[in-house]
């Protein structure tokens, strides 16, 4: 009998011991699946630079745009760029040179990299000023982690004359964690006179003899170069991949600048690594919203030749669009991101929508900090009952919103959308026609739409969805599975067409990751389930994507802004973005006035 107890005893502790060991298990496992965890390992993971890789992302030229402002500012205000390679162990600062060359350094008039193995900085800027001051009316002197929108830079420095003895400098902080660089940088522009100046006065021959001469000269306003320089403690370190949106969000954040003027107006952005300046180059050049003819300030000056009239924003083909296409926005988010996630896209895409819905398990109405609306769903934000929070969220635009829209997008907070561009693809399709639009993926014989680029169905197509895929069970009743995979199922049960979204160069207008992976070649060769899954492969480079790009996925709040700002708001000066020929309205000219102060 006294075994018997000893063996039972024994028994249940292996069973405690067992039950223990697996509860164990199961902690790590959602621990390591948790936001908690992620931040965690980018807080202890150790900083890295960037690294650098030789690649062509190729040439493609928009037909339609009005640059002539631009190339007026070009020939009269005349910008000698300097790169300066002060790291070429490794080789890096030449390909990033390189980088530069073909982005934003093709729109300097002249160009010059030098090895700093070879000539000191104040030598190069000695050697520009006896070797180029016939050509040249300003010199730009940058560090290697700079973006420069050149065309902004201009309109800046027309109202200066070019012999005047000034210059404009900001100072950007070294972060260990901001991929470019190993200190602190200071970035320069120098008018031709101010290059006699310290030329005359021997100021060139040396570092310390060029501060002092500065700290004796004119010095512009310089807030548009963005300095930055503060402590590492209020900065995000799990962000540090996109540290060039930080000077303006830190302006916003706490100096309650709007972001708009920041990133809209801003002349250069700091801390940028080499793929980025691609990404910003397409974002800034290529990309825009259908039917808006972006605004131009005034230029007025008694040292540039022209005055430029202001030109407003011409939206007449999107508000009507607005009202032909009309399209519900429903966006998934969870209670962690109503003040991230929601909050920000209420202010910026969400507004372009007809109607935007955003869908949690927590309801939030006007609360403090959010303003949004959230509608409360009776159902799990566990990513595992995606699948049922998406049915619910169609369920209630359907009863409530159904006879206001023709069209219903449904996206994630971390999704940015260009509702224009939208409208523009389905323009061409009845909201009467299921059908329905995203990034065409492929499991199997199952065709879907990825989830995180987000996808749109017709009136027609939620209607059968309600009616006849949930109201007769011919989808998935449970409220578990990967929703875009069920959503794929669904949609094929009940023969609802899927779009091809992609335009007529077979570009694609949904991604269901981040620009940078389609527009750099390689970046996306790695990623298994998109080679997988896609069903018309991605061009790589430029040719990526569309001017008409609708989504983008894993886009932080922060981006959001920029996107918003630049896309609707500002553009490189002196460059109107336009669009093909239309019956719906023309765009009128921008007023050019010759000899006028």
């Amino acid at each position: 009998m006294k075994l018997i107890r000893v063996q039972v005893a024994e028994l249940w502790r292996i069973l405690v011991l067992s039950f223990a060991g697996w509860l164990a298990v199961l902690e790590l496992v959602i621990f390591f699946r948790s936001s908690t965890f992620y931040k965690l390992h980018e807080f202890v993971f150790k900083p890295y630079k960037e690294s650098i890789s030789s690649y062509d992302v190729g040439l493609r030229a928009q037909q339609w745009d009005d640059k002539q402002i631009a190339k007026l500012l070009y020939e009269s205000v005349r910008v000698h760029c300097l790169l300066y390679l002060e790291d070429l162990g490794n080789g890096f600062d030449a390909m990033k040179a390189e980088h530069i060359r073909k982005t934003w350094g093709c729109r300097c008039n002249e160009l010059s990299v030098f090895d700093s193995r070879e000539i000191s900085l104040t030598e190069a800027y000695l050697w520009i000023y006896r070797n180029n001051h016939h050509k040249l009316d300003w010199l730009l002197s940058v560090s290697m982690g700079t973006y420069v929108i050149v065309e902004n830079l201009r309109h800046m420095l027309a109202p200066y004359s070019p012999s005047q003895a000034i210059y404009f400098s900001a100072q950007h902080g070294f972060y260990s964690y901001a991929h470019v660089g190993k200190g602190a940088t200071t970035d320069h522009i120098f008018s031709r006179g101010a290059l006699e100046h310290l030329t005359a006065e021997n100021c060139l021959h040396d570092g310390s003899s060029l501060r002092a001469c500065l700290a004796r000269m004119d010095r512009g306003p310089s807030d548009k170069l963005l300095p930055f320089h503060v402590q590492e403690e209020v900065l995000p370190f799990h962000l540090r991949t996109k540290f060039w949106l930080w000077p303006c969000t830190y302006r916003s954040v706490y100096e309650n600048q709007s972001r708009e003027s920041c990133f809209g107006r801003g002349i250069l952005y700091p801390y940028v690594n080499s793929n980025q300046l691609h990404v910003l180059d397409f974002l800034l050049y290529h990309l825009r919203p259908y039917g808006y003819v972006n605004p131009l300030p005034e230029l007025r000056s008694v040292h540039f030749p022209n005055h430029i009239e202001a030109k407003a924003i011409n939206d007449t083909l999107a508000r009507r669009l607005s009202q032909s296409v009309r399209v519900l926005c429903l966006v998934l988010t969870w209670p962690t991101n109503h003040l991230s996630g929601a909050k920000t896209i209420s202010e910026t895409w969400g507004r372009h929508c007809n109607r935007v819905v955003f869908y949690s398990s927590s309801p939030h109405v006007g609360s403090p900090g959010v303003g949004v609306d959230i509608v409360g769903l009776n159902i799990s934000d566990s990513y595992d009952f995606l699948w049922g929070k998406t049915k619910a969220a169609f369920r209630h635009a359907y009863r409530h919103y159904r006879h206001e829209a023709d069209w219903f997008f449904k996206a994630d907070d971390d999704t940015y959308a260009i509702i224009e561009n939208m409208r523009y693809m389905l323009s061409s399709y009845s909201p009467d026609t299921p059908i329905h639009f995203g990034c065409n993926f492929q499991l199997g014989k199952v065709t879907y739409m990825s989830g995180g680029a987000g996808y749109v169905l017709s009136r027609k197509a939620l209607q059968m969805f309600i009616t006849r895929g949930i109201g007769k069970s011919m989808c998935r009743a449970e409220g578990e599975g990967t929703e875009d995979y069920q959503m794929g199922i669904c949609m094929n049960t009940l023969n609802v067409t899927d779009g091809d979204s992609r335009d007529h160069y077979n570009r694609h207008r949904f991604f269901p990751i981040g620009l940078e992976y389609f527009l750099i070649p390689g970046r996306a060769d790695f990623i298994d389930w998109l080679k997988k899954f896609q069903i018309h492969t991605f061009q790589k480079g430029i040719n990526c994507c569309s001017t008409y790009s609708i989504t983008m996925h894993k886009v932080s709040p922060y981006e959001m802004h920029f996107l918003e700002a630049i896309l609707y708001s500002a553009r490189p000066y002196g460059i109107i973005m336009g669009h093909p020929r239309t019956k719906c309205g023309n765009r009128s000219a921008v007023v050019v006035r010759r000899g006028q102060q």
